[in-house]
């Protein structure tokens, strides 16, 4: 899971698969693809706010990415502030300031293998060249493919700053059956099982709401039959040229499901189950794609240690990643050498301490330290560039100016003067001070503008004392 926070250093204004905290203030935003830790305060009040308010503040995301927002009634709000960035084209996307100026720069959107719609960001422009991954799967030797990473006469462009998935930087995960080999197990174990009788049918059950599409399209042509899913995730699919001929709304036209979330079927003591779906009874055979399970211990390479059968049950686990595996990530850290990484995943079981020591064994191409890249790893306890102390201050500096307003007596807050606030600072923290100032300064007319008005120069003495401090 994601503990990148959201802001891009390097692009002061810019915000990515994070729409909370201090991401509130950015100007410009992107999402990488549709899994909620990446989608952290989409739907929230002050997200939704800043889109309304502020004219030229816009989300982009893929084309397909656009499609499932708009696909799922949730988003709505959302839809009118989306701009849809092409693939294998790079775009020019004004940065605004918040004093009204802007910066070109060019980004390019690289399909990430992970999901629908899923991309990585690649930024290009004053502040040098940024990527940035989200959740991707890139086998050894695909980077190599992709233009955008290369100059025209084929050399591999400078990367200034990798924020890159890690979700597998592990050396339990060293690697994984390419998704090729995975998809030849899974449809052979439900082409077996379709044979061996007539009232035997497969449930795929899938990890998340998006990610075995794949698995869907590669069954679908190779066994010459559709898989069935519910009606809200087939009215996502239909619209989806590559996806829609490998799913059915019709529950009695297949033989295979994937229609329910549920972790175990109720069973009777012959074995049959009872599908939901169309009421029928049936013998199920379960097949759950997953990675974490097959760790090297589990899968040492071989196509039959990519398989897990559960004791007495027809549940078989099929070793299929949508992240890169340990070795995967090697390769491409090598391939693009980055002057900068920023871990954007803790894998678990792991503290940052150990995923920093692997991030330099992988970061090794060059004859001495002076070759390696500056390394560091997005950490949970700070919200974008705003520490945890700092978000809960403000909270709660807002609860009690609000609630001395009620009572008709405004009180000062001192803690910034009172040292009751952390010590690490900087220019950015007493910026996005300065905003929340600037974002409640009350409009002619407005009931609560004494309220309004006071907490602002609140904030706007807080934005003081920690401008005194950095300095």
């Amino acid at each position: 899971m994601s503990c990148f926070e959201g802001r891009v250093k390097e692009l002061k204004n810019v915000s990515i698969d994070c729409f909370e905290n201090s991401n509130i203030y950015s100007t410009t935003y992107f999402l990488s693809h549709c899994h909620a830790d990446h989608m952290r305060g989409l739907r929230s009040n002050f997200f939704l706010k800043r889109l309304d308010h502020e004219a030229h503040v816009y989300l982009y995301c893929s084309e397909i990415t656009a499609h499932i927002l708009s696909s799922e009634n949730t988003f709505s709000e959302v839809l009118h502030k989306i701009k849809v960035l092409p693939l294998g084209v790079s775009s020019i996307v004004k940065i605004l300031d918040h004093n009204g100026s802007a910066e070109d720069v060019t980004v390019s959107l690289i399909p990430t293998g992970h999901c629908p719609g899923a991309v990585m960001f690649l930024f290009e422009g004053e502040m040098g060249r940024i990527l940035y991954t989200g959740d991707f799967r890139l086998c050894e030797g695909d980077v190599s493919r992709f233009r955008q990473f290369h100059y025209l006469d084929g050399t591999v462009k400078v990367i200034d700053k990798l924020y890159v998935d890690t979700t597998f930087l592990s050396r339990r995960y060293q690697r994984f059956p390419s998704r090729t080999a995975s998809m030849s197990i899974l449809c052979n174990l439900i082409t077996s099982w379709l044979h061996e009788g007539h009232d035997n049918d497969i449930y795929i059950q899938t990890a998340a709401k998006y990610g075995s599409e794949a698995v869907f399209i590669a069954v679908a042509k190779q066994l010459g039959m559709k898989i069935h899913v519910n009606d809200t995730t087939y009215n996502v699919y239909k619209n989806i040229a590559e996806i829609k001929e490998a799913v059915t709304d019709d529950p009695y036209c297949t033989r295979i499901h994937a229609c329910q979330q549920y972790k175990w079927p109720f069973r009777s003591r012959d074995k049959t189950t009872i599908l939901p779906c169309r009421n029928k009874s049936s013998k199920l055979r379960i097949i759950r794609p997953c990675a974490m399970t097959f760790t090297s211990k589990v899968y040492d390479g071989s196509l039959e240690s990519a398989v897990l059968q559960s004791d007495d049950q027809e549940l078989f686990r099929v070793c299929y990643s949508c992240h890169c595996s340990y070795g995967e990530l090697e390769h491409f850290i090598k391939y693009l050498k980055p002057r900068q990484i920023q871990a954007c995943v803790i894998p678990q079981n792991m503290e940052e301490a150990g995923i920093l020591d692997l991030l330099k064994k992988v970061s090794r191409w060059g004859n001495g330290s002076s070759d390696m890249p500056l390394i560091t790893v997005s950490k949970k306890c700070t919200k974008n560039g705003i520490s945890s102390d700092m978000a809960t201050f403000s909270t709660t500096a807002l609860m009690k100016q609000e609630n001395a307003a009620s009572s008709g007596n405004f009180v000062v807050v001192e803690e910034a003067s009172r040292g009751n606030m952390p010590i690490e600072w900087s220019n950015d923290d007493a910026e996005i001070y300065r905003l929340i100032a600037e974002d409640l300064k009350p409009k002619i007319g407005d009931p609560d503008a004494i309220i309004k008005q006071n907490i602002r120069l609140e904030f706007l003495e807080i934005a003081a004392c920690l401008n005194k401090s950095v300095v």
